[in-house]
C-alpha cells in the first residue's frame, strides 16, 4: 500500500538522518523531515510513525520531534494532555522492546 511505501521511504530517511556519513545527504534528509517538527498538524503522524515504524531511528525522529513541537510551539492543554497519555500508554506497552536512546527521549518528552 501507498501508506506503507511512504512509510519505508521514512524510515530510510531517518537512517540517513541519524547515520549517513555523508553530510549532502544528511541535510537533504533533515530538511525532508523537518515538516514533523515545525507543523503542529502533523503530530498525528509523529504518532502514527510511533505505533507503525519498524527502525529505532523512525522512532527517534518522532520522539524529537513531538519534543519540539511541545517546546516550541503552545499546544492547547488538551493536546498536551493527550500526548502525555499517549505516551504513557506507549511506554507501558511498547517499553520492554525499545531501545535505550528511544526511551530516553520519550521520557525526556514526557517530563515537558
Amino acid at each position: 500500500s501507498c501508506a506503507m511505501e511512504s512509510l519505508q521511504q521514512l524510515e530510510a530517511l531517518c537512517e540517513r538522518l541519524y547515520n549517513s556519513q555523508d553530510s549532502a545527504e544528511r541535510a537533504h534528509a533533515e530538511s525532508t523531515l523537518r515538516c514533523f517538527s515545525m507543523n503542529t498538524e502533523y503530530i498525528p503522524q509523529c504518532q502514527y510513525i510511533l505505533d507503525n515504524a519498524l527502525t529505532p531511528y523512525a522512532l527517534m525522529l518522532a520522539s524529537s520531534s513531538l519534543l519540539k513541537q511541545v517546546t516550541e510551539h503552545s499546544l492547547s492543554l488538551q493536546l498536551r494532555l493527550d500526548i502525555r497519555n499517549y505516551l504513557i500508554n506507549y511506554l507501558a506497552t511498547r517499553g520492554p522492546d525499545l531501545q535505550h536512546f528511544v526511551i530516553q527521549s520519550l521520557i525526556q518528552l514526557l517530563c515537558r
